[in-house]
């Protein structure tokens, strides 16, 4: 693709990200806008066609519908799909969740098609496999997820095959993938590691070293592959302060080459309500970059209230999931207000136990405060309009409820 076909398809996609010409259910392009997303694994969340399941479910199912998101993101576990580097990649293995991504990409087409639009997929990788990384070294904590090592030289091009991959399966299922993240948190040691060779804070970051063959493999698949998309970069953890095993997030943006901070049009960053919020200075990072043509757009590809029991468990007392929805409320106010932020996606629906930040209980039986106001953001009314003005705090959220 030439230079100038690339700037005509960085304009058409970033209106596109926004919402325009999706079957009416964007954002208007006027003002400031901001579109929710969601993330869950279950298909049988997902497809408002599906049948069975017990009755939980069923009414999650309808729930979760009901919440209209604009986008949908996908994890996908590369380990779970080419466990081996000859075999072929498997897109019905187990993955995020216990569930195959053909499963998942066929879900949200019959989602999309029921809504007339939104569930749009939005695809990130994680987990390594073994055969595809580096050998442990740096500073790597004791009993490290092995999945997390760098990722080979030698591995590149299977790593370039398995975006490819990605983009023909959605295709497959009657889904254009527009949006493509080259890796998921590169700069935590829990999906990218080592971050630094010594453990010192103040130690060189490797994570932008490591990241950067990524967005080159995955920006030399999606130019390659049929359709118009698109790199997600980034998916940065939110913690602003480094650490022997964290690179802080305007480090890792100061620490990139040109090459891949300017390869996409957004970058996506993860910003949960109990965490300080880095976006003005990540923006202030990134615009410090000046890569050619407009500013990066920003996506929240991660957020949600919840790990406010000890040790990062929920609570049980439903007075400190209200004060959690009116933590999640301000930020999305504050997001909305930004005009650079387009996209605040959260995570998850389903909650999982090990990280506690979903809508609604583990066993579905019923749903947090935050639910509402997820409803509220990205609702019927909402998904016509993200640029209408922010809507009211549900009930559910305050701090009296009515």
């Amino acid at each position: 693709m030439t230079r100038r076909a690339r700037a005509g398809l960085l304009a058409a996609l970033v209106l596109l990200a926004a919402g325009c010409g999706d079957g009416g259910d964007g954002r208007t392009g006027e003002g400031p806008a901001l579109s929710a997303g969601l993330t869950e694994f279950d298909p049988a969340l997902l497809d408002p066609t599906a049948t069975g399941g017990t009755g939980p479910v069923a009414r999650a199912r309808a729930r979760l519908f009901a919440l209209r998101p604009r986008f949908a993101r996908v994890v996908i576990i590369w380990s779970a799909v080419q466990p081996s580097a000859a075999a072929p990649l498997d897109w019905d293995a187990p993955g995020s969740g216990g569930h195959g991504a053909r499963a998942v990409l066929r879900a949200l087409k019959a989602a999309r098609d029921r809504a007339g639009g939104g569930f749009e997929p939005v695809v990130t990788f994680l987990g390594a496999p073994a055969w595809a990384t580096r050998s442990p070294s740096g500073c790597e904590a004791a009993g490290a997820n092995p999945q997390a090592r760098a990722i080979a030289p030698a591995a590149l091009p299977a790593y370039r095959a398995l975006v490819a991959g990605t983009v023909a399966l959605a295709r497959e299922q009657g889904l254009e993938l527009h949006w493509v993240s080259p890796w998921n948190e590169p700069n935590s040691s829990v999906f990218a590691s080592p971050q630094r060779a010594t453990c010192d804070a103040a130690a060189p970051t490797l994570a932008a070293r490591h990241y950067a063959p990524l967005v080159r493999a995955a920006r030399m698949a999606l130019d390659e592959a049929e359709g118009e998309q698109e790199l997600v970069l980034g998916e940065i953890s939110s913690p602003l302060r480094p650490n022997p095993r964290l690179t802080g997030a305007v480090e890792f943006v100061r620490a990139l080459p040109d090459e891949a901070l300017c390869a996409g049009p957004v970058w996506a960053q993860h910003a949960y309500a109990f965490d300080h919020d880095v976006i003005d200075e990540v923006r202030a990072a990134l615009d410090a970059r000046h890569c050619l043509g407009p500013p990066h757009r920003l996506w929240i590809t991660e957020t949600g209230t919840g790990r406010d029991g000890p040790r990062g468990t929920r609570a049980s007392e439903p007075a400190v999931w209200r004060a959690g929805c009116r933590t999640q409320d301000a930020a999305l106010r504050r997001w909305l207000r930004d005009p650079r932020v387009d996209v605040a996606i959260q995570y998850t629906f389903r909650e999982d136990p090990n990280f506690p930040v979903g809508l609604a209980t583990a066993d579905l039986s019923r749903d947090y405060p935050a639910y509402d106001l997820w409803r509220a953001w990205g609702g019927e009314a909402r998904a016509r309009d993200p640029a209408a003005p922010a809507p009211g705090m549900p009930a559910a959220c305050r701090a009296r409820p009515r």
